[in-house]
């Protein structure tokens, strides 16, 4: 395994996070504490500016090196309210799983950990702020009580975020990434019954696949695949238009260097995503953006940026023809400096519903990170 992948793989178990302390290594033994903590304030069309949590959380990763060559190592993370306290569940689990890793051999990780599928969907998942809602990573069975892009967290059910119940293995071979997972059955996230109440579902199963190409001059492309399969249940919403299954299939490019970093990815879904709260689409396409360009001859450590993304369905569960679509065009500018991020962007959405009428929303967010 590159060391390249073996770098992948680490921040793919404790996504987003910059930097980590190191609070003890002797060589065999090791471990380190990250995490961040910050706010944002988010001012819509017709609505006041209100503060809220940037997503903060605190991992924890510990490393055992065994004289075969084989790594072992395990991973807690937790996300935690900060600036909005008054929460019934004040910390809530974000990842906890245990690994092997060698060299050649690969990296096999088990418990809840992020999905082979965010290896590539991920590629444009990067905006400072907001982003990430085009590629179904966040979105599932569980999102249907909220919007398509709400709560970061609905993909888990599905295997497609930070995937529950898991079994993955991942492996580099030149600039040839590979990876594969499986989801064992489990509670398959909150729905909603026939009268309304919010119930358990039932996963059955899951399993996704990874295939991705590094190039030496900075360019990578992939694509990925995911299918999650549900235990019907009378009274139970919703009902998948005569499939117990979604899928999500996806493929991405992206090039980066020193000072500029692009992204691209596509993706088309089955009873995935949840353009308009509350219906279920049957089939839908996203699209994903993202440009990143450093400019060091300004500030050391300023960058602009800008996004795109854009969530269709093409068709819903009830089988009734929609033009429902969401489209986010973004701007924006960050500037880092030691373990802090100041950012700022700019998002026009245009919000289409099933019926066809328009609706426009300006954001203006704003957010200061400490990360640790």
């Amino acid at each position: 395994m590159q060391k390249k992948l073996l770098a992948t793989l680490v921040a793919s178990l404790v996504a987003g996070q910059a930097m980590a302390l190191e609070v003890y290594n002797d060589d065999v033994n090791s471990l380190s504490i990250g995490g961040k903590i910050g706010a944002k304030t988010v001012k819509s069309n017709g609505s006041d500016a209100e503060m809220k949590d940037a997503s903060p959380r605190i991992n924890f990763k510990y490393a055992h090196k065994f004289s075969s060559g084989w790594t072992g190592s395990a991973v807690a993370e937790w996300g935690f309210y900060a600036v909005d306290g008054d929460q019934d569940d004040q910390f809530f689990n974000r990842l906890g799983n245990v690994g092997l890793s060698h060299d050649t051999y690969g990296a096999f990780t088990a418990g809840k950990a992020w999905s082979v599928t965010s290896d590539v969907s991920g590629w444009t998942d990067q905006f400072a702020i907001g982003g990430g809602a085009a590629m179904g990573v966040y979105s599932g069975r569980t999102g249907l009580v909220s919007d398509a892009d709400a709560a970061h967290d609905n993909g888990d059910t599905d295997g497609t975020a930070r995937a529950d119940d898991v079994i993955q293995y991942r492996n580099s071979f030149g600039g040839l990434n590979v990876g594969i997972q499986y989801q064992l059955k489990g509670t398959g996230g909150k729905t909603t019954d026939e009268g309304g109440e919010t119930v358990d579902g039932t996963r059955d199963s899951s399993y996704g696949v990874v295939l991705s190409y590094d190039l030496p001059m900075g360019l990578s492309l992939g694509a990925t695949y995911n299918e999650a399969k549900y235990v019907e249940e009378l009274g139970v919403l919703p009902r998948y238009s005569g499939s117990d299954k979604s899928t999500s299939a996806t493929v991405g490019a992206k090039f980066e260097n020193e000072a500029l970093y692009l992204a691209a990815t596509y993706g088309q879904f089955e009873n995935k995503t949840a353009v308009v709260k509350g219906t279920l689409d049957k089939e839908s396409t996203g699209i994903e953006l993202y440009g990143k360009l450093a400019l060091p001859q300004v500030v050391d450590g300023f960058y602009l940026q800008s996004g795109f993304n854009q969530l269709t369905a093409d068709d819903t569960y009830t089988g009734d023809k929609t033009d429902a679509q969401f489209t986010d065009y973004m701007v924006g500018a960050i500037y880092e400096t030691g373990p802090m991020q100041f950012a700022f962007e700019y998002t026009r959405g245009e919000k289409v519903a099933a019926a066809g009428n328009k609706d426009f929303d300006d954001t203006y967010a704003v957010q200061a990170l400490y990360y640790f």
